[in-house]
Protein backbone atom coordinates (compact mmCIF):
# COMPACT_ATOMS: atom_id res chain seq x y z
CA UNK A 1 0.00 0.00 0.00
CA UNK A 2 1.12 3.71 -0.14
CA UNK A 3 2.99 4.43 2.53
CA UNK A 4 5.15 7.99 2.69
CA UNK A 5 7.65 9.20 5.28
CA UNK A 6 6.29 11.51 7.42
CA UNK A 7 8.91 13.75 6.77
CA UNK A 8 8.72 16.95 9.29
CA UNK A 9 8.64 14.37 12.28
CA UNK A 10 11.80 12.59 10.95
CA UNK A 11 13.93 15.77 9.76
CA UNK A 12 13.15 17.05 13.74
CA UNK A 13 14.08 14.54 15.59
CA UNK A 14 17.54 13.30 13.57
CA UNK A 15 18.46 17.55 13.16
CA UNK A 16 17.83 17.16 17.83
CA UNK A 17 19.28 14.62 17.80
CA UNK A 18 22.71 15.63 15.92
CA UNK A 19 22.78 18.98 17.89
CA UNK A 20 21.42 18.61 21.51
CA UNK A 21 24.09 16.97 23.56
CA UNK A 22 21.76 15.30 25.38
CA UNK A 23 18.91 12.64 23.53
CA UNK A 24 20.54 11.58 20.52
CA UNK A 25 18.36 8.48 19.42
CA UNK A 26 16.31 5.79 21.03
CA UNK A 27 13.45 3.17 20.34
CA UNK A 28 9.76 2.42 22.07
CA UNK A 29 8.76 5.77 20.38
CA UNK A 30 5.33 6.82 21.70
CA UNK A 31 3.31 10.26 21.95
CA UNK A 32 0.75 12.23 23.87
CA UNK A 33 -0.54 14.91 23.12
CA UNK A 34 -1.22 17.40 26.02
CA UNK A 35 -4.26 19.65 26.69
CA UNK A 36 -2.14 22.62 26.30
CA UNK A 37 -0.90 21.72 22.59
CA UNK A 38 2.53 20.00 24.26
CA UNK A 39 3.52 16.60 22.96
CA UNK A 40 5.40 14.37 25.13
CA UNK A 41 7.61 11.73 23.54
CA UNK A 42 8.39 8.55 25.40
CA UNK A 43 11.51 6.04 24.54
CA UNK A 44 12.87 3.02 25.37
CA UNK A 45 16.51 2.43 25.29
CA UNK A 46 18.01 5.49 24.89
CA UNK A 47 21.43 7.25 23.91
CA UNK A 48 21.90 10.06 25.67
CA UNK A 49 25.31 12.51 25.01
CA UNK A 50 27.00 14.44 22.04
CA UNK A 51 27.08 13.91 18.72
CA UNK A 52 30.61 14.65 16.87
CA UNK A 53 30.30 16.59 13.49
CA UNK A 54 31.36 13.33 11.98
CA UNK A 55 27.65 11.64 12.81
CA UNK A 56 29.16 9.65 15.44
CA UNK A 57 28.22 9.61 19.34
CA UNK A 58 31.05 11.15 21.36
CA UNK A 59 33.52 7.68 22.53
CA UNK A 60 33.04 6.97 26.05
CA UNK A 61 31.11 10.12 27.06
CA UNK A 62 27.39 8.64 26.00
CA UNK A 63 25.54 6.92 28.19
CA UNK A 64 21.98 4.69 27.21
CA UNK A 65 19.02 5.33 29.80
CA UNK A 66 17.11 2.17 29.95
CA UNK A 67 14.10 5.34 29.14
CA UNK A 68 13.61 8.86 28.97
CA UNK A 69 11.40 11.14 27.43
CA UNK A 70 11.20 14.11 25.08
CA UNK A 71 8.71 17.23 25.58
CA UNK A 72 7.57 18.92 21.78
CA UNK A 73 6.59 22.09 22.29
CA UNK A 74 6.04 23.46 18.68
CA UNK A 75 9.43 23.32 17.11
CA UNK A 76 11.35 23.25 20.15
CA UNK A 77 12.29 19.58 21.48
CA UNK A 78 13.73 18.98 25.68
CA UNK A 79 15.15 16.03 26.68
CA UNK A 80 13.67 14.49 29.96
CA UNK A 81 16.43 12.03 31.97
CA UNK A 82 16.90 10.79 35.42
CA UNK A 83 20.21 12.13 37.55
CA UNK A 84 22.08 8.71 37.47
CA UNK A 85 24.90 7.56 36.06
CA UNK A 86 23.01 6.22 32.76
CA UNK A 87 20.45 8.56 32.89
CA UNK A 88 17.63 6.47 33.33
CA UNK A 89 14.37 8.53 34.02
CA UNK A 90 11.81 5.83 35.54
CA UNK A 91 13.64 3.11 37.84
CA UNK A 92 12.07 -0.17 38.50
CA UNK A 93 10.88 -1.65 41.94
CA UNK A 94 13.50 -4.39 41.32
CA UNK A 95 16.85 -3.94 41.25
CA UNK A 96 19.03 -5.31 38.38
CA UNK A 97 15.82 -5.26 36.33
CA UNK A 98 14.64 -1.92 34.07
CA UNK A 99 11.41 -0.96 32.56
CA UNK A 100 10.59 -0.37 29.25
CA UNK A 101 7.67 1.65 27.84
CA UNK A 102 4.16 0.76 27.16
CA UNK A 103 1.16 3.11 26.35
CA UNK A 104 -0.36 5.57 27.73
CA UNK A 105 -3.28 8.14 28.92
CA UNK A 106 -4.14 11.53 30.01
CA UNK A 107 -5.91 11.58 32.90
CA UNK A 108 -6.81 14.83 34.45
CA UNK A 109 -3.91 16.39 35.24
CA UNK A 110 -1.54 13.39 34.81
CA UNK A 111 -0.09 11.02 32.24
CA UNK A 112 -0.30 7.58 33.08
CA UNK A 113 2.61 5.17 31.86
CA UNK A 114 2.71 1.76 31.79
CA UNK A 115 6.30 0.26 32.03
CA UNK A 116 6.83 -3.29 31.76
CA UNK A 117 9.89 -4.68 33.13
CA UNK A 118 12.52 -6.90 32.32
CA UNK A 119 15.86 -8.56 33.14
CA UNK A 120 18.89 -9.53 31.45
CA UNK A 121 19.26 -13.33 30.91
CA UNK A 122 22.91 -13.81 29.19
CA UNK A 123 24.24 -12.86 26.08
CA UNK A 124 23.17 -12.31 22.37
CA UNK A 125 21.66 -9.48 20.86
CA UNK A 126 18.09 -10.55 22.65
CA UNK A 127 19.32 -11.58 26.03
CA UNK A 128 16.75 -10.94 28.16
CA UNK A 129 13.35 -11.81 29.84
CA UNK A 130 10.22 -10.06 30.79
CA UNK A 131 9.39 -10.16 34.66
CA UNK A 132 6.07 -7.63 35.25
CA UNK A 133 4.03 -4.83 34.79
CA UNK A 134 4.26 -0.96 36.48
CA UNK A 135 2.33 1.79 36.14
CA UNK A 136 3.95 5.58 37.26
CA UNK A 137 2.04 8.67 37.35
CA UNK A 138 3.66 11.94 35.66
CA UNK A 139 2.23 14.95 37.17
CA UNK A 140 2.00 17.04 33.74
CA UNK A 141 2.74 20.31 35.61
CA UNK A 142 6.07 18.60 36.62
CA UNK A 143 6.95 16.41 33.61
CA UNK A 144 10.81 17.71 33.15
CA UNK A 145 10.89 16.46 36.97
CA UNK A 146 11.26 12.67 37.80
CA UNK A 147 11.23 13.00 40.87
CA UNK A 148 7.81 13.95 41.35
CA UNK A 149 6.86 10.86 39.51
CA UNK A 150 5.18 7.77 41.35
CA UNK A 151 4.40 4.40 41.07
CA UNK A 152 0.65 3.31 41.04
CA UNK A 153 -0.64 -0.11 42.15
CA UNK A 154 -2.07 -2.24 39.98
CA UNK A 155 -2.62 -6.03 39.50
CA UNK A 156 0.66 -7.43 39.74
CA UNK A 157 0.99 -8.78 35.82
CA UNK A 158 0.19 -13.63 35.46
CA UNK A 159 4.24 -13.76 34.97
CA UNK A 160 6.71 -16.98 35.81
CA UNK A 161 9.87 -14.16 35.28
CA UNK A 162 11.70 -17.23 33.84
CA UNK A 163 13.82 -17.57 30.76
CA UNK A 164 13.52 -21.46 30.75
CA UNK A 165 11.85 -22.66 27.97
CA UNK A 166 8.25 -22.89 28.48
CA UNK A 167 7.81 -20.01 31.00
CA UNK A 168 5.37 -17.22 30.48
CA UNK A 169 5.09 -13.58 31.53
CA UNK A 170 1.60 -11.64 30.36
CA UNK A 171 2.70 -7.32 30.36
CA UNK A 172 -0.33 -5.35 30.64
CA UNK A 173 -0.16 -2.37 29.03
CA UNK A 174 0.88 -2.87 25.08
CA UNK A 175 -1.68 -1.08 24.08
CA UNK A 176 -4.94 1.26 25.16
CA UNK A 177 -7.99 1.98 23.77
CA UNK A 178 -11.00 3.76 25.29
CA UNK A 179 -14.73 4.33 24.53
CA UNK A 180 -17.36 6.25 26.19
CA UNK A 181 -16.98 3.74 28.84
CA UNK A 182 -13.82 2.04 29.36
CA UNK A 183 -10.30 1.60 29.11
CA UNK A 184 -9.33 -1.07 27.00
CA UNK A 185 -5.73 -2.77 28.50
CA UNK A 186 -4.45 -4.57 25.89
CA UNK A 187 -1.31 -7.05 26.45
CA UNK A 188 1.35 -8.87 25.19
CA UNK A 189 1.94 -12.61 26.51
CA UNK A 190 5.33 -13.68 26.12
CA UNK A 191 6.19 -17.51 25.87
CA UNK A 192 9.60 -18.48 25.96
CA UNK A 193 10.31 -20.49 23.16
CA UNK A 194 13.47 -22.00 21.30
CA UNK A 195 12.23 -21.40 17.91
CA UNK A 196 9.35 -18.96 16.67
CA UNK A 197 8.01 -16.67 18.86
CA UNK A 198 4.91 -17.14 20.69
CA UNK A 199 3.20 -13.62 21.62
CA UNK A 200 -0.26 -13.98 22.34
CA UNK A 201 -2.88 -11.59 22.51
CA UNK A 202 -4.90 -10.96 25.95
CA UNK A 203 -7.21 -8.11 26.83
CA UNK A 204 -8.91 -6.06 29.83
CA UNK A 205 -10.55 -3.18 30.76
CA UNK A 206 -11.17 -0.46 33.49
CA UNK A 207 -14.01 2.16 33.94
CA UNK A 208 -12.91 4.88 31.69
CA UNK A 209 -9.32 6.05 32.86
CA UNK A 210 -9.76 4.35 36.12
CA UNK A 211 -6.36 1.97 36.42
CA UNK A 212 -6.63 1.21 40.32
CA UNK A 213 -10.47 0.43 39.64
CA UNK A 214 -11.15 -3.41 40.01
CA UNK A 215 -9.98 -4.90 36.57
CA UNK A 216 -11.99 -7.14 34.16
CA UNK A 217 -10.40 -9.67 32.20
CA UNK A 218 -11.71 -11.19 28.77
CA UNK A 219 -12.15 -14.68 28.67
CA UNK A 220 -13.48 -15.16 24.98
CA UNK A 221 -16.71 -14.30 25.98
CA UNK A 222 -16.87 -12.42 28.73
CA UNK A 223 -15.30 -10.83 31.66
CA UNK A 224 -14.17 -11.93 34.29
CA UNK A 225 -12.70 -10.70 37.53
CA UNK A 226 -9.85 -12.79 37.68
CA UNK A 227 -6.71 -12.38 35.45
CA UNK A 228 -6.33 -16.79 35.33
CA UNK A 229 -9.47 -16.42 33.20
CA UNK A 230 -8.07 -14.46 30.66
CA UNK A 231 -7.87 -16.30 27.05
CA UNK A 232 -5.36 -16.04 24.44
CA UNK A 233 -6.57 -14.48 21.74
CA UNK A 234 -4.30 -14.31 19.15
CA UNK A 235 -0.90 -15.08 18.48
CA UNK A 236 1.75 -12.93 16.25
CA UNK A 237 1.70 -9.18 18.47
CA UNK A 238 4.95 -7.54 19.18
CA UNK A 239 5.13 -5.78 22.78
CA UNK A 240 4.63 -2.53 21.31
CA UNK A 241 1.68 -2.25 19.02
CA UNK A 242 -1.55 0.16 18.48
CA UNK A 243 -5.06 -0.51 18.47
CA UNK A 244 -7.80 2.77 16.70
CA UNK A 245 -11.05 2.95 15.62
CA UNK A 246 -11.62 3.35 11.81
CA UNK A 247 -14.46 3.09 9.26
CA UNK A 248 -16.64 1.28 11.80
CA UNK A 249 -14.05 -1.13 12.83
CA UNK A 250 -11.39 -1.61 15.53
CA UNK A 251 -7.92 -2.15 14.26
CA UNK A 252 -4.61 -3.34 15.88
CA UNK A 253 -1.64 -2.31 14.01
CA UNK A 254 1.13 -3.93 14.72
CA UNK A 255 4.60 -5.81 13.32
CA UNK A 256 4.09 -9.07 12.22
CA UNK A 257 6.51 -11.60 13.64
CA UNK A 258 6.69 -13.90 10.44
CA UNK A 259 9.27 -13.45 8.86
CA UNK A 260 10.81 -12.54 12.02
CA UNK A 261 12.58 -8.94 12.18
CA UNK A 262 11.64 -8.20 8.48
CA UNK A 263 9.55 -5.07 9.67
CA UNK A 264 5.98 -6.27 7.90
CA UNK A 265 3.55 -3.86 9.32
CA UNK A 266 0.11 -6.04 9.37
CA UNK A 267 -3.39 -4.91 10.31
CA UNK A 268 -6.02 -7.13 12.34
CA UNK A 269 -9.81 -6.00 12.27
CA UNK A 270 -12.49 -6.84 14.61
CA UNK A 271 -16.23 -5.38 14.93
CA UNK A 272 -15.48 -5.21 18.73
CA UNK A 273 -12.80 -4.04 21.36
CA UNK A 274 -12.70 -7.71 21.91
CA UNK A 275 -12.91 -9.55 18.69
CA UNK A 276 -9.65 -9.57 17.38
CA UNK A 277 -8.59 -13.52 16.73
CA UNK A 278 -5.94 -13.47 13.91
CA UNK A 279 -8.66 -13.53 11.49
CA UNK A 280 -8.92 -10.39 9.10
CA UNK A 281 -5.04 -9.66 8.58
CA UNK A 282 -3.60 -7.03 5.94
CA UNK A 283 0.33 -7.19 5.33
CA UNK A 284 0.55 -3.35 4.58
CA UNK A 285 3.78 -2.54 4.55
CA UNK A 286 8.03 -3.65 4.86
CA UNK A 287 10.16 -1.24 6.26
CA UNK A 288 12.87 -0.25 3.71
CA UNK A 289 15.84 0.03 6.45
CA UNK A 290 15.71 -3.91 6.71
CA UNK A 291 18.63 -6.03 5.29
CA UNK A 292 18.39 -9.42 4.08
CA UNK A 293 20.35 -10.74 6.56
CA UNK A 294 18.99 -9.15 9.96
CA UNK A 295 21.49 -6.83 10.38
CA UNK A 296 19.79 -4.15 10.54
CA UNK A 297 16.16 -4.41 11.61
CA UNK A 298 12.93 -2.61 12.20
CA UNK A 299 9.97 -2.85 15.13
CA UNK A 300 7.31 -1.57 17.31
CA UNK A 301 4.73 -0.30 15.31
CA UNK A 302 2.79 2.53 17.04
CA UNK A 303 -0.08 4.73 15.70
CA UNK A 304 0.71 8.39 16.76
CA UNK A 305 -2.88 9.83 17.94
CA UNK A 306 -2.70 13.41 17.50
CA UNK A 307 -1.24 13.28 14.29
CA UNK A 308 -3.92 10.51 12.96
CA UNK A 309 -7.70 10.79 12.46
CA UNK A 310 -10.06 8.27 10.80
CA UNK A 311 -8.50 6.09 7.94
CA UNK A 312 -5.46 8.55 7.75
CA UNK A 313 -2.80 7.29 10.12
CA UNK A 314 0.59 8.42 11.49
CA UNK A 315 2.86 5.68 12.63
CA UNK A 316 6.03 5.56 14.04
CA UNK A 317 8.55 2.45 14.20
CA UNK A 318 12.29 2.07 14.94
CA UNK A 319 15.37 0.83 13.26
CA UNK A 320 17.89 -1.33 15.83
CA UNK A 321 21.11 -2.50 14.03
CA UNK A 322 23.18 -5.48 14.93
CA UNK A 323 26.07 -5.06 12.68
CA UNK A 324 29.58 -4.59 14.60
CA UNK A 325 33.06 -4.02 13.00
CA UNK A 326 36.67 -6.08 13.51
CA UNK A 327 36.84 -3.63 16.39
CA UNK A 328 33.73 -4.35 17.82
CA UNK A 329 31.81 -0.98 17.39
CA UNK A 330 28.50 -0.92 17.09
CA UNK A 331 26.82 0.51 13.94
CA UNK A 332 24.42 2.60 16.61
CA UNK A 333 27.19 3.77 18.34
CA UNK A 334 29.04 4.72 15.13
CA UNK A 335 26.34 6.04 12.85
CA UNK A 336 23.90 7.94 15.13
CA UNK A 337 21.01 8.23 12.55
CA UNK A 338 20.95 4.85 12.55
CA UNK A 339 18.95 4.43 16.20
CA UNK A 340 16.52 7.03 15.84
CA UNK A 341 12.58 6.44 15.38
CA UNK A 342 10.78 6.70 11.91
CA UNK A 343 7.80 8.34 10.92
CA UNK A 344 5.60 7.22 8.06
CA UNK A 345 2.25 8.23 7.03
CA UNK A 346 -0.95 6.31 5.43
CA UNK A 347 -4.31 5.36 4.56
CA UNK A 348 -5.59 2.40 6.11
CA UNK A 349 -7.91 0.02 3.80
CA UNK A 350 -11.37 0.04 5.11
CA UNK A 351 -11.72 -3.73 5.40
CA UNK A 352 -8.66 -6.25 5.40
CA UNK A 353 -6.89 -7.20 2.25
CA UNK A 354 -4.93 -10.10 2.98
CA UNK A 355 -1.25 -10.64 1.57
CA UNK A 356 1.63 -12.37 2.67
CA UNK A 357 4.78 -11.65 4.80
CA UNK A 358 6.92 -8.96 2.56
CA UNK A 359 10.51 -10.13 1.86
CA UNK A 360 13.51 -7.33 2.75
CA UNK A 361 14.75 -6.01 -0.57
CA UNK A 362 18.10 -4.65 0.71
CA UNK A 363 21.60 -6.45 0.50
CA UNK A 364 23.39 -6.49 3.87
CA UNK A 365 25.99 -3.23 4.45
CA UNK A 366 29.83 -4.32 3.50
CA UNK A 367 32.74 -4.36 5.15
CA UNK A 368 33.63 -3.65 7.64
CA UNK A 369 29.95 -4.25 9.35
CA UNK A 370 29.59 -7.75 10.35
CA UNK A 371 27.01 -9.81 12.41
CA UNK A 372 30.14 -12.56 13.52
CA UNK A 373 32.87 -10.21 14.44
CA UNK A 374 35.61 -11.69 15.93
CA UNK A 375 35.73 -14.03 19.19
CA UNK A 376 37.85 -10.90 21.16
CA UNK A 377 34.86 -8.97 20.99
CA UNK A 378 32.89 -10.98 23.29
CA UNK A 379 36.12 -11.53 25.61
CA UNK A 380 37.84 -8.31 26.32
CA UNK A 381 40.71 -10.47 28.16
CA UNK A 382 41.45 -11.17 24.45
CA UNK A 383 44.49 -9.13 22.65
CA UNK A 384 43.16 -7.34 19.31
CA UNK A 385 44.61 -6.57 16.14
CA UNK A 386 47.62 -4.42 15.68
CA UNK A 387 48.34 -1.35 13.75
CA UNK A 388 51.50 -2.28 11.54
CA UNK A 389 53.47 -0.49 9.23
CA UNK A 390 53.95 2.47 11.39
CA UNK A 391 56.80 4.84 10.50
CA UNK A 392 57.76 8.57 11.88
CA UNK A 393 58.95 11.47 9.44
CA UNK A 394 60.44 14.65 10.71
CA UNK A 395 59.77 17.65 8.61
CA UNK A 396 60.93 21.36 9.11
CA UNK A 397 59.12 23.19 12.00
CA UNK A 398 59.95 20.41 14.52
CA UNK A 399 57.38 18.32 13.11
CA UNK A 400 57.41 14.56 13.13
CA UNK A 401 54.29 12.92 11.73
CA UNK A 402 53.39 9.29 13.06
CA UNK A 403 51.57 7.29 10.60
CA UNK A 404 50.60 3.26 10.33
CA UNK A 405 48.14 1.40 8.63
CA UNK A 406 45.03 -0.14 10.02
CA UNK A 407 44.95 -3.39 11.80
CA UNK A 408 42.74 -6.28 9.94
CA UNK A 409 39.91 -7.16 10.24
CA UNK A 410 38.46 -3.58 9.09
CA UNK A 411 37.33 -1.66 11.63
CA UNK A 412 36.55 2.03 13.33
CA UNK A 413 39.82 1.32 15.92
CA UNK A 414 41.05 4.03 18.61
CA UNK A 415 44.47 4.06 19.38
CA UNK A 416 46.55 4.59 22.20
CA UNK A 417 49.99 6.68 21.39
CA UNK A 418 53.26 7.27 23.43
CA UNK A 419 55.98 8.98 22.80
CA UNK A 420 59.27 10.18 24.22
CA UNK A 421 62.25 13.07 24.14
CA UNK A 422 65.29 9.82 23.68
CA UNK A 423 67.93 12.76 23.79
CA UNK A 424 66.47 13.89 27.08
CA UNK A 425 65.84 10.17 28.67
CA UNK A 426 62.35 11.19 29.32
CA UNK A 427 59.87 8.24 30.48
CA UNK A 428 57.07 7.03 27.68
CA UNK A 429 54.01 9.51 27.29
CA UNK A 430 51.12 9.37 25.68
CA UNK A 431 47.31 9.67 25.37
CA UNK A 432 44.23 7.77 23.21
CA UNK A 433 43.56 8.91 19.76
CA UNK A 434 39.79 8.54 19.97
CA UNK A 435 39.51 9.35 15.83
CA UNK A 436 38.21 6.11 14.41
CA UNK A 437 39.17 6.85 10.82
CA UNK A 438 42.87 8.54 11.67
CA UNK A 439 45.58 6.76 10.15
CA UNK A 440 48.69 9.82 11.66
CA UNK A 441 49.11 12.01 14.21
CA UNK A 442 51.54 15.06 14.33
CA UNK A 443 53.74 16.06 17.05
CA UNK A 444 54.94 19.76 16.97
CA UNK A 445 56.55 22.27 19.52
CA UNK A 446 59.69 19.31 19.66
CA UNK A 447 62.78 20.39 20.56
CA UNK A 448 65.50 21.14 17.81
CA UNK A 449 67.69 18.32 16.93
CA UNK A 450 66.70 15.94 19.35
CA UNK A 451 65.46 12.49 18.69
CA UNK A 452 62.18 11.08 19.72
CA UNK A 453 60.37 7.72 20.31
CA UNK A 454 57.26 6.67 19.10
CA UNK A 455 54.57 3.15 19.58
CA UNK A 456 51.12 2.74 18.69
CA UNK A 457 48.71 0.18 19.87
CA UNK A 458 45.27 -0.47 18.42
CA UNK A 459 41.99 -0.46 21.34
CA UNK A 460 38.79 -2.37 20.00
CA UNK A 461 35.67 -0.26 21.77
CA UNK A 462 35.46 -3.68 24.26
CA UNK A 463 38.95 -2.71 25.68
CA UNK A 464 40.52 -5.28 23.80
CA UNK A 465 44.51 -3.41 23.89
CA UNK A 466 46.86 -5.22 20.76
CA UNK A 467 50.37 -5.20 21.64
CA UNK A 468 52.57 -2.36 21.62
CA UNK A 469 54.22 -1.94 17.93
CA UNK A 470 57.76 -1.93 17.90
CA UNK A 471 59.21 1.38 18.38
CA UNK A 472 60.57 4.38 15.43
CA UNK A 473 61.90 7.81 16.24
CA UNK A 474 63.15 10.45 14.32
CA UNK A 475 64.92 13.26 14.82
CA UNK A 476 63.21 16.73 15.37
CA UNK A 477 64.40 19.93 13.11
CA UNK A 478 63.79 24.07 12.67
CA UNK A 479 64.88 24.81 9.55
CA UNK A 480 67.05 28.72 9.15
CA UNK A 481 65.36 30.99 7.79
CA UNK A 482 66.11 31.35 3.88
CA UNK A 483 66.50 34.75 2.06
CA UNK A 484 66.95 37.17 4.79
CA UNK A 485 67.70 41.08 3.45
CA UNK A 486 68.64 44.38 5.41
CA UNK A 487 67.49 47.43 4.59
CA UNK A 488 68.74 50.83 5.74
CA UNK A 489 64.88 52.13 6.62
CA UNK A 490 66.28 55.54 8.19
CA UNK A 491 69.50 56.95 9.43
CA UNK A 492 69.33 55.00 12.47
CA UNK A 493 66.98 51.82 11.43
CA UNK A 494 67.04 49.10 9.95
CA UNK A 495 64.31 46.89 8.23
CA UNK A 496 65.36 43.11 8.39
CA UNK A 497 62.82 40.64 6.46
CA UNK A 498 62.99 36.77 5.21
CA UNK A 499 61.31 33.97 4.02
CA UNK A 500 59.96 30.44 6.08
CA UNK A 501 56.95 28.45 5.88
CA UNK A 502 57.89 26.42 8.70
CA UNK A 503 54.63 25.57 10.82
CA UNK A 504 54.16 26.27 14.47
CA UNK A 505 57.07 28.47 14.76
CA UNK A 506 58.25 32.30 15.86
CA UNK A 507 60.88 34.21 14.63
CA UNK A 508 63.65 35.60 16.97
CA UNK A 509 65.86 38.46 15.45
CA UNK A 510 69.56 38.80 16.03
CA UNK A 511 71.73 42.00 14.81
CA UNK A 512 75.28 43.42 15.42
CA UNK A 513 77.57 46.48 14.35
CA UNK A 514 79.98 45.43 11.67
CA UNK A 515 82.58 44.46 11.39
CA UNK A 516 82.86 42.50 14.64
CA UNK A 517 80.16 43.38 17.25
CA UNK A 518 78.72 41.50 19.68
CA UNK A 519 75.10 40.25 18.85
CA UNK A 520 72.47 41.67 20.74
CA UNK A 521 68.82 39.63 20.67
CA UNK A 522 65.21 40.62 20.20
CA UNK A 523 63.73 40.62 23.43
CA UNK A 524 60.90 39.10 22.44
CA UNK A 525 59.92 36.67 18.95
CA UNK A 526 57.75 38.11 16.42
CA UNK A 527 55.17 35.90 14.57
CA UNK A 528 56.05 38.53 11.51
CA UNK A 529 58.17 38.09 8.49
CA UNK A 530 59.96 41.28 9.58
CA UNK A 531 61.45 43.35 12.27
CA UNK A 532 62.49 46.90 12.64
CA UNK A 533 65.07 47.99 14.80
CA UNK A 534 65.89 51.31 15.57
CA UNK A 535 68.60 53.44 17.50
CA UNK A 536 71.38 52.68 15.54
CA UNK A 537 74.50 54.29 14.84
CA UNK A 538 74.12 56.09 11.50
CA UNK A 539 77.68 55.43 10.41
CA UNK A 540 78.11 51.63 11.08
CA UNK A 541 76.67 48.96 9.08
CA UNK A 542 74.60 46.06 10.63
CA UNK A 543 74.61 42.43 9.97
CA UNK A 544 70.94 40.46 11.15
CA UNK A 545 70.85 36.96 11.57
CA UNK A 546 67.31 35.01 11.81
CA UNK A 547 66.24 31.73 13.79
CA UNK A 548 63.20 30.04 14.12
CA UNK A 549 61.87 29.28 17.50
CA UNK A 550 59.08 27.28 19.24
CA UNK A 551 58.40 26.53 23.02
CA UNK A 552 61.18 24.12 22.99
CA UNK A 553 63.70 26.51 22.10
CA UNK A 554 65.62 28.29 19.00
CA UNK A 555 66.72 26.30 15.71
CA UNK A 556 70.06 27.53 13.84
CA UNK A 557 70.87 30.85 12.68
CA UNK A 558 70.08 32.15 8.75
CA UNK A 559 72.81 33.43 7.22
CA UNK A 560 73.70 37.19 7.50
CA UNK A 561 72.32 39.78 5.89
CA UNK A 562 74.14 43.58 5.83
CA UNK A 563 72.61 46.41 6.39
CA UNK A 564 74.55 49.18 4.87
CA UNK A 565 75.02 52.97 5.53
CA UNK A 566 72.50 55.82 4.77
Amino acid sequence: MPVTPYSSLNTLFQNYGNSSGQWSGGDGTQAQRLSDGRVVWFFNDSWYGTVESNGTRKPFTTVMPRNMLVIQNGTTLTSVAGSGGDKTMVAPSTNGDWLWGGDNMVVGGTVYKFYQRFKASGGGAFGFYPTGVEMVAMPVSSLTNPATFTKVSIPAARCDASPNVGSSCLLWGTALHSTSSHTYIYGTETVVTSGSPQKYLHIARVPLGQFTAAWEYWNGSGWSSSQADSKRMMNGVAEGFSVTYSGGRYVLLTQGLEGGLAGNMVAYYSSTPTGFTGAGKSVLHMTPETTTDWGDWTYEYRIIPHLSSGSTVVASYNVNSQYKDGACMGRNYYTASVYRPRFIQFTLPSSPVGGATIAPTKAPLGSPWTLNPPSYCNDPSQPGPSPSGLTATASPGAVITMKWNAPSPAGKYSYDVQWRDATAGEAWTGFPLFAPDSLSVPFNQLAHGHRYEFRIRAMTWNGNASPWSATVSATAYLNAPANVTALRWDSDECFAEWQDNQPNVLWRVYWRELPSGPWTRATYPTSEKGLSVHALNSTKRYGFQVAAENSKGEGPRSAEAICGLP
